[in-house]
């Protein structure tokens, strides 16, 4: 993925993600994604929680924007789903195998960087400033929490947001 655009290599979608770290990397994202469901429900969100992502409510089901949810997200999956015993020996040597090498393809391409970038904060302000959506992701979330807005509602206007930023010319908020 070469787009000059920061906000499509922040909020990238399968396709793109895959571009970029290659298929048995995204297939190996896919199949954790698989296990993750049930036991994801479960939880209500612990791993968003954690990272503190500024798209998380309780409320929601499921990430808002997981269509196009940051790399960072597409990597990070908690210890329950590891240690799952529905995973077979064959799906934990397939996700071992793609993380080397994701390891190794980082440290050539990308540094660290993918694990750092969102969700992150810079300064003490939100990376979501830079895109010059903080306050919408903030008022729609609080929104939500509080009850004012459905879950479905919130969902659509985060993911709208999402990509009315990827379709800026440089997804800054300066090209508004």
């Amino acid at each position: 993925m070469t787009s000059p655009n920061p906000a499509e290599r922040a909020f990238p979608t399968d396709s793109e993600f895959e571009s970029l770290f290659g298929a048995q990397i995204a297939a190996a994202t896919r199949m954790l994604a698989g296990h993750a469901g049930g036991i994801c429900q479960s939880c209500r969100g612990e791993c968003c929680r954690r990272i503190e992502c500024e798209f998380y409510s309780d409320r929601f089901d499921c990430c808002p924007i997981h269509g196009y949810r940051p790399v960072k997200c597409r990597f990070y999956y908690c210890e329950k789903i590891l240690e799952n015993e529905t995973l077979s020996d064959e799906a934990r040597w397939l996700l071992n195998r793609p993380a080397r090498e994701l390891s190794d393809r980082l440290r050539e391409d990308q540094g660290l960087r993918v694990f750092i970038e969102p969700p992150v904060r810079i300064g003490g302000r939100s990376w979501l400033a830079r895109f010059g959506i903080e306050d919408e992701v903030a008022g729609i979330v609080r929104a939500v929490s509080k009850g004012a807005l459905s879950a479905e509602a919130g969902t659509a206007g985060l993911a709208e947001l999402v990509r009315q930023c990827r379709e800026r010319p440089s997804g800054s908020v300066d090209d508004r």
